[in-house]
């Protein structure tokens, strides 16, 4: 098993082949927004909120600001062990001529009273109320949650937003059953978000065994439990799913695992905010960086960069473990000297542990899907073998 290490471009070829990059992603993002977006859907709000109303709930029908970072308040309040639900529609546009932006499964949060931040996976979500008070919601993108539940923005300010985020936030009656309240209001509802709400409630999402969602991003349901390890699809989502670690990073460690990728997401070099889209191994490190290794579609094997998105760029570095085509639908193993790749990719001095694995779907900018299956990953310094997946 060949190990590689990572390569440093020259600032001047790095910004000649992402000038490149770019301008091929502007032409395929209208091509795109033209030809192949999916219709937006055309909900009747009003009868949604009405029929929850006859149902028992408290609800009201509410336009979400996607043009600035703040929570817009309801007037439907709620107490500590209420039910509240929220059925949401629309697009967020980055770039509205490319057709870039994001549904609300990829940008709304909700909460009661500046409480705990709640985010789905998909357009609606069912929780528990923590406190009394107004259920706030906010479109969460394209800033950063903090932990106090502020939303910070980086190079993309909230102005440039279009698009419109609306949804219908209900609070279901004390000892009442959303699931079925659902269910039974499924007939009578055109918007389908009844049903699709009462199918999430009887089948709840769930992380792989042993793995955990990324603290910092909100649940997405790109990853299963498979017999050799977990597989991954992904599709207008970023998810990342990590596993604690506790190892230290020595010049003697090496990252060993296997992966079959089906599909790769992106068509073009992922390594603009137009294009990166991608699936890759990761492992994070006690100074709080992380070092993704992932299998691009063209960018030569080795090269490092820093992560092009908001907020990732001043944590996260990537290194293009493979490349290209013909090896997709086969499993290939991969080996890479962390210490090595850490010092060349991302610089001195190297942190002293690695705290983390993580695996990373993405996939929302060009409209592709990303398909494979992760298989053995482990951590090995000479003798010591630490099995990760």
């Amino acid at each position: 098993m060949p190990t590689t290490r990572a390569v440093r471009e020259s600032a001047l070829r790095r910004s000649a082949r992402r000038a490149v990059t770019f301008g091929r992603a502007i032409r395929a993002g209208r091509a795109r927004a033209t030809t192949t977006q999916a219709p937006m859907p055309q909900i009747d709000g009003a009868a949604l909120r009405d029929l929850l109303a006859q149902a028992g709930a408290v609800a009201e029908l509410v336009r979400v600001a996607i043009n600035r970072p703040a929570w817009t308040p309801t007037n439907v309040h709620a107490a500590a062990g209420d039910q509240v639900t929220w059925f949401a529609w629309g697009y967020a546009y980055v770039i509205k001529p490319l057709g870039v932006g994001v549904w609300p499964r990829f940008a709304l949060g909700g909460r009661v009273n500046h409480g705990t931040v709640q985010q789905s996976a998909r357009d609606t979500y069912t929780f528990v109320a923590d406190r009394l008070g107004p259920i706030e919601l906010a479109s969460l993108f394209p800033g950063e949650l903090r932990a106090d539940g502020t939303v910070a923005s980086d190079r993309i300010p909230y102005r440039t937003m279009r698009g419109s985020i609306s949804a219908v936030v209900a609070r279901w009656p004390p000892g009442a059953d959303p699931r079925a309240s659902l269910e039974s209001l499924s007939d009578r509802d055109s918007s389908g978000l009844c049903r699709a709400e009462a199918a999430r409630l009887a089948d709840p999402p769930l992380v792989p065994p042993g793995w955990a969602h990324h603290r910092m991003l909100r649940p997405a349901e790109t990853y299963t439990p498979s017999e050799r390890g977990i597989v991954t699809r992904v599709r207008d989502a970023v998810g990342i799913v990590c596993r604690p670690v506790n190892v230290p990073l020595t010049p003697t460690l090496r990252l060993r695992w296997s992966w079959r990728l089906d599909e790769l997401p992106s068509k073009l070099p992922e390594d603009t905010t137009l294009t990166h889209d991608y699936l890759s191994v990761a492992l994070e490190f006690d100074d709080g960086r992380d070092l993704t290794w992932y299998w691009s579609c063209s960018l030569p094997v080795g090269v490092a960069y820093r992560c092009p998105f908001d907020h990732w760029r001043r944590r996260e570095t990537h290194v293009v473990v493979r490349s290209g085509t013909t090896e997709l639908g086969r499993w290939v193993d991969e080996q890479r000297d962390v210490y090595a790749d850490y010092r060349i990719a991302i610089g001195d001095p190297a942190p002293a542990r690695v705290v983390g694995a993580w695996l990373i779907s993405c996939s929302f900018l060009q409209g592709n899907e990303g398909r494979g299956e992760f298989g053995r990953i482990e951590l090995v310094d000479r003798e010591t073998v630490l099995r990760v997946l």
